[in-house]
């Protein structure tokens, strides 16, 4: 899966991003698997976003980049309120020639890579980041998750939904099944539901 962004920078440089992107026993009934999603006491947030300021107009090429790779680990880790922190193996990205580097996420004590490709240019500027050893999962991002999809809605659904117990942060392989799962156990929605990281967000399917 791919997103592209558009970011403007003081010297109207934009910048093209692309993204590269437990379970209980099958023989138990859904109503029984992993462990109760309670209604969260307070809404997610609406925008994901870190915690510190965003980098203004005129701000570095690089940092730009930064910090919209934290907003993609914030996306993945379910939008769980933490701390982001970013570094890269380079000081400046711009000129006409391409670059290739490395930034790391910080996220709730997980380094989160991504390999940086730049293909140059005073004008335009396109780049793609990748993940480099997975996406991160985090225990209360997927319960919202959950709540989100199956549960705001209330009735048999919020009643029986339950998600696996998960580690409270960890890699996962992107676009892949995590090995975790959250289940509606009855209504209309009944099912098992995968919790897949992508280079974007997570999704439970």
């Amino acid at each position: 899966m791919q997103r592209n962004k558009w970011i403007r920078t003081a010297a109207t440089v934009a910048l093209v991003v692309s993204a590269a992107s437990a379970c209980g026993a099958s023989g138990e009934p859904a109503s029984a698997k992993g462990t109760p999603v309670p209604s969260p006491t307070a809404a997610p947030p609406e925008k994901v976003a870190p915690q510190h300021p965003a980098p203004g107009k005129k701000a570095p090429v690089l940092e730009q980049i930064k910090y919209d790779l934290e907003t993609r680990v914030l996306s993945m880790g379910g939008a769980v309120p933490k701390p982001t922190s970013s570094t890269c193996d380079t000081k400046e990205v711009g000129g006409d020639k391409p670059q290739t580097f490395t930034c790391i996420v910080k996220y709730m004590g997980v380094d989160v890579p991504f390999r940086v490709e730049t293909k140059g240019g005073f004008i335009l500027m396109q780049y793609t980041a990748t993940p480099t050893k997975g996406g991160v999962l985090t225990a209360e991002g997927m319960r919202a998750r959950a709540w989100k999809q199956y549960g705001m809605y209330g009735g048999k659904a919020a009643r029986s939904l339950r998600c696996d117990k998960a580690p409270e942060v960890q890699l996962v392989p992107i676009d892949k099944p995590s090995g975790y799962r959250c289940y509606v156990g009855e209504g209309g929605l009944k099912g098992d539901y995968d919790a897949i990281v992508t280079a974007n967000g997570m999704r439970l399917t």
